[in-house]
């Protein structure tokens, strides 16, 4: 008798417990039985830790005594369920919410195509009640230096067809379905980047492996956004910069300055923001961009252990 996949879900948490919770509630309602639920909490305060063992007593818990980053973190989990046997390792943030259905549609796609190492859902923003899409599949515009784009972002949900799967550049690690091979292929998500881009590596890797990367929008979930607020953080801004230029050398062969060009736009938009909010806070978000677009050329990667904790006002009076 065959059994169906065994699929371990993964969700990493740092210091959004009541996000979690929500996450792990939903999952309960999943119409895929064959599921194992594994959460990470990846060095948040010990309140945050005691909090899950509280909520979630029935849950397989891995506590982290440090934040090891998006990719560290998933990677405790990610071997947890390698090691148990996984067919398919379902990568996912805490800030979501799933339907029942999610996982087995996402599923029953990848065991119908077996070239298919990495499947995504339609991904829609929780914050207007899934009116419209967030994430519909990744694109990556090799000749602008490798800038990432979501496919139908901000579009009404109703107003885009959704009947089969299309094949994608990347799928956002917001919600990330793998094939166990893929990671016998290519290995475990890279650490070098700490924070973004980890997942868009992950994908390049296996589609450049040889293994088909897909949407079924029939797969959908609700994505709360909780990276940052009104105003990015000086984190998001550091990491997204510096890693968009680490992400284009890695993988396109054109010069880092046309790069640079084609990531002038959302940098002036976010300056913007930053000068709407607190004129004064804008020096140090310009030193900031600079010292992102430094290390990136320069290829450091990791940590960057002087930004834990960090605000703009905490920045500004440096």
């Amino acid at each position: 008798m065959a059994y169906p996949p065994r699929v371990f879900t993964i969700i990493l948490n740092y210091r959004d417990t009541d996000d979690t919770l929500r996450c792990v509630s939903s999952l309960r309602e999943s119409s895929y039985r064959w599921q194992s639920v594994v959460v990470i909490d990846n060095g948040s305060d010990s309140e945050s830790a005691t909090a899950l063992v509280d909520g979630l007593p029935a849950t397989t818990l891995i506590l982290s005594a440090d934040n090891l980053g998006y990719a560290g973190g998933n990677n405790l989990g990610i071997r947890h369920a390698l090691n148990r046997g996984a067919d398919y390792v379902w990568i996912l943030n805490p800030d979501t919410e799933v339907q029942p259905e999610t996982l087995e549609r996402m599923v029953q796609t990848m065991t119908r195509h077996p070239e298919i190492g990495i499947a995504g859902a339609r991904v829609l923003n929780g914050r207007n009640g899934g009116q419209t899409i967030w994430f519909n599949g990744g694109r990556i515009d090799w000749s602008t230096g490798a800038r990432t784009s979501h496919m139908d972002s901000g579009r009404r949900d109703s107003e885009v067809p959704g009947d089969r799967i299309h094949d994608v550049d990347y799928v956002t690690g917001a919600s990330m379905l793998v094939r166990r091979e893929v990671f016998d292929d290519v290995g475990l998500l890279p650490e070098r980047y700490f924070l973004y881009f980890e997942e868009t590596d992950f994908n390049v890797r296996a589609h450049r492996r040889g293994w088909r990367l897909v949407v079924d929008p029939r797969a959908r979930l609700l994505h709360y956004q909780r990276s940052w607020g009104s105003v990015p953080g000086p984190q998001y801004i550091y990491y997204i910069t510096r890693n968009q230029l680490l992400f284009a050398s890695t993988f396109s062969s054109l010069p880092l300055e046309i790069t640079q060009e084609h990531f002038q736009r959302p940098i002036e938009q976010w300056r913007q923001k930053i000068a709407r909010a607190n004129a004064s806070w804008v020096p140090a978000y310009d030193r900031l961009i600079g010292s992102a677009v430094e290390d990136g050329r320069a290829g450091k990667d990791g940590r960057r252990s002087d930004l834990v904790g960090v605000t703009w006002d905490s920045l500004s009076h440096d």
